[in-house]
Parts: C-alpha cells; sequence; structure tokens
C-alpha cells in the first residue's frame, strides 16, 4: 500500500501537534484539592507542620493555595496590591467571599447579611460550604463542610501583571490547643512576580 507524501505530512504534523498539547500543564481547578498543585511540580512554601502554602500562575492566572489539618475552617483575609489596584483590597474567604478595600472609610461588610458580600470581581475561591442546616437542638444551625484544601483563582487581566504585594491571615487552624491562626509573611508583604 502507498501513502501520498500530502498524507505522510499530514500524519507527521498531527503526531507533532499532538505531542506539544500533551506537554502543556493542565492548570489547577478550585476545588479543594492540591493535587493538581502537585502534580504540577509546585515546591510548597512551608508556614507550620500543617500548613503549606503554594502559588501557580500560567498565562492568565495566579492561584494561591494553601492546606490545613482535618477539622480546620482555614478562612482567610488575604492583602492585595498590584499594578491595576489603587490601593490595598482585601480578599476574604470564610462561607462566604467577599473583597473590599483597606483604605480608610471605604465600605466592608459589617454582618452576614451585608449586601457587600459576594462581590468578588475577578477572582473566586472555594469557600466553606454549608452542608444542610442541624435542627437537634432548639435553634436551627448550619452544618459546614470543609475542603482538604483553600484554592483561589486571580485573574491577571484585572489585578495586573507585574510585582503583586500579598499578605495573607489564615485563620481557624485546628491545633491540639484549639484554634489558631497564622500570618504570611508575619510582617511586611510577600512580592509575588507576575509574568
Amino acid at each position: 500500500m502507498k501513502f501520498k507524501p500530502t498524507f505522510i505530512i499530514a500524519c507527521i504534523a498531527v503526531t507533532i501537534f499532538s505531542c506539544q498539547q500533551s506537554k502543556t500543564p493542565t492548570p489547577p481547578l478550585v476545588d479543594g484539592n492540591l493535587e493538581d498543585f502537585q502534580g504540577l511540580g509546585v515546591e510548597p512554601i512551608i508556614l507550620s507542620e500543617e500548613v503549606s502554602l503554594y502559588f501557580y500562575q500560567n498565562d492568565h492566572y495566579v492561584w494561591v493555595a494553601y492546606d490545613y489539618p482535618e477539622g480546620s475552617y482555614g478562612t482567610l483575609d488575604m492583602k492585595v496590591l498590584c499594578p491595576n489596584l489603587a490601593d490595598t483590597l482585601n480578599l476574604h474567604i470564610s462561607a462566604q467571599l467577599g473583597e473590599w478595600f483597606l483604605k480608610e472609610g471605604a465600605p466592608q461588610p459589617d454582618n452576614a447579611l451585608s449586601e457587600l458580600w459576594w462581590n468578588h470581581d475577578g477572582w473566586y475561591a472555594n469557600e466553606v460550604w454549608m452542608n444542610g442546616l442541624d435542627r437537634s437542638e432548639e435553634e436551627v444551625s448550619p452544618n459546614w463542610r470543609n475542603a482538604k484544601a483553600r484554592e483561589i483563582q486571580i485573574s491577571k487581566e484585572r489585578f495586573g501583571r507585574g510585582e503583586w504585594k500579598l499578605q495573607l491571615n489564615i485563620r481557624a487552624i485546628q491545633t491540639p490547643d484549639g484554634f489558631t491562626g497564622i500570618t504570611f509573611p508575619v510582617e511586611g508583604m510577600h512580592t509575588l512576580n507576575v509574568f
């Protein structure tokens, strides 16, 4: 059986294209699982025995993620100062998502029912999930369920490229002595070079 040269060239081109496609890393999915980061070979920054921090970026997004021990909530307030922001912005992740500028007088939610929640723009995170209602007591209260890790995906289009300054205040980390928090860095802000 003879093949035409154009057929052979087309087969070679498809093979080369397929090989190139398979080498393109798949970015993390914001699902509360750090296997994506580990599969990408991202080296963690060790914050404590129980908490490791991961940074990853591609052409369009930056991901920030961290794990925490079982029983933790791992909520977050992250200060962000980026080229496209006029002031330092706080990204809040708990059972609700929200953002607000930290300058004096800037509006921010003052209670769980505030209309200022769910105003996140150009970023998303896996929040602490509500898992039904507990009706076993006199008062009905929410049940909470949490992922193994917190993940935040941030748009370079909104936040800009260049030098980002970050400070993470991770809260509700379960320890044998109760809940504690971790601030990274303890003083100042971490510099992340965003291409």
